[in-house]
């Protein structure tokens, strides 16, 4: 086992350096670029640097360039899990595995994922075996389920002891926790937002204590700052028709940025969500429902929403083990009815503009070299990933799954087989 992990990390530090010396031509593919460029079939792409620098079906590969024959493979960008809690949580149950949450009443909306995340954690190999190679993580409701939980963050999945993270893309608000109940829960959003806009016209109301709202930390003001100027997107999580219809008046009235999550019900309001051009994030496995919110849940919900003109994302499981998923859900969606085109772009390069990014997500020329190589079509089960570039990284795909399984289940056939011999 010790010697297979020096194996990999040499391996792995060899290539790397390698990725910086010379460049490398990744030839043959099917190459799905979620871009303008469309399908391209054999066709090539260079990158240097960590970067795509050319892609298409007839790329000049200069002299010195490491080349990797794809023929027969299918190539994607790398994959996205948006609302994912990965490198927050290794089990539930148990306040040292859990850093999802705030776990304070004084600090809200500035609950900084950041520095919750573990670049070691044993869920993000996981993750990448299955195609991902960026994580939108999102904090969950704190422990008075407040409005706001705090801010999201864009992180690589890329290994390294140190985590590369985007940090504050976003403010997350569970509003499926209802801390007040609706009748309250509207109100006291919309007076949030008149305290923020007070503070950020003259922080001075805030060692006055004229702020009216709630009793405020300063973290929190500052936080929803960027969300009432625009800046930022507000992500909630909501399922309900007629709370999405609030939201989106509200959103219009304040000028903020709105992100749906869940959205269960979204199919009822569909044009209503689409005219406001409103993104919503959706697990297309949801077609039952959990509570009361969620009593139009359907398995054509994705579908329904493209129809009507509304920009989707695919989310992964909601638990950090199943982010790599995400391939999996995006074929549920395809198998409902939603172009595979649309479904490509729902896991890759649409999620990565929503939240700010413009350097990757797409398979085009100036983008980071995130990309996920396929035996077949991604969105298909049996398929397997073959290989992982980050930044034009070759990544591991051996996970702790892997480690236990090496170790324990031959020794469970020996001990098998002595109990039942033939």
């Amino acid at each position: 086992m010790r010697a297979r992990f020096l194996f990999l990390a040499l391996g792995m530090a060899l290539h790397a350096a390698s990725v910086e010396a010379d460049p490398v031509a990744l030839r043959g593919a099917r190459i799905l670029t979620a871009d303008s460029a469309g399908t391209i079939e054999q066709g090539t792409i260079l990158i240097d640097r960590g970067k795509i620098v050319a892609v298409g079906a007839e790329v000049r590969i200069p002299a010195g360039t490491v080349e990797v024959d794809l023929a027969g493979k299918t190539v994607t960008p790398g994959f996205i899990a948006t609302d994912s809690v990965i490198g927050m949580v290794e089990i539930s149950g148990g306040s040292d595995a859990d850093e999802t949450s705030s776990a304070t009443i004084q600090i809200g909306a500035g609950y900084d994922v950041q520095y919750a995340i573990n670049p070691l954690s044993t869920t993000i190999p996981i993750a990448r075996k299955g195609g991902v190679t960026r994580a939108i993580v999102m904090p969950n409701a704190g422990p008075d389920n407040a409005t706001f939980a705090g801010q999201a963050a864009i992180l690589s999945l890329r290994e390294a002891t140190e985590a590369e993270v985007r940090a504050k893309v976003g403010i997350v608000w569970d509003m499926r926790t209802r801390a007040y109940g609706r009748g309250a829960t509207f109100v006291q959003f919309r007076s949030d937002l008149a305290d923020v806009r007070r503070f950020s016209r003259n922080a001075g109301v805030f060692v006055k204590g004229e702020l009216l709202s709630r009793e405020w930390s300063r973290a929190d003001l500052e936080a929803l700052i960027p969300i009432i100027k625009g800046d930022k997107p507000l992500a909630v999580r909501v399922d309900r028709a007629s709370d999405i219809l609030t939201l989106i008046d509200i959103a219009s009235e304040e000028k903020i940025r709105l992100v749906l999550i869940g959205a269960a019900e979204g199919w009822v309001v569909a044009d209503r969500i689409a005219r406001a051009g409103v993104p919503v994030a959706i697990d297309p496995s949801d077609n039952l429902p959990g509570d009361f919110d969620e009593i139009g849940a359907t398995f054509d919900n994705a579908a329904r929403l493209h129809a009507a003109g509304v920009q989707l994302i695919i989310r992964g499981g909601a638990s950090a083990h199943d982010a790599g998923k995400v391939r999996l859900y995006a074929g549920m969606a395809i198998a409902r009815g939603v172009p595979a085109e649309v479904a490509l772009k729902a896991v890759t390069v649409t999620p990565a503009r929503i939240w700010g990014a413009k350097d990757f997500g797409a398979i085009a020329p100036g983008q980071n070299a995130d990309i996920a190589v396929w035996s077949g079509d991604p969105f298909e089960p049996m398929t397997e990933l073959t290989a992982l570039y980050i930044g034009g990284e070759l990544q591991s795909l051996f996970s702790r799954q892997d480690a236990l399984e090496e170790r324990y289940i031959p020794a469970a056939r020996v001990s098998a087989s002595r109990t039942n011999p033939d």
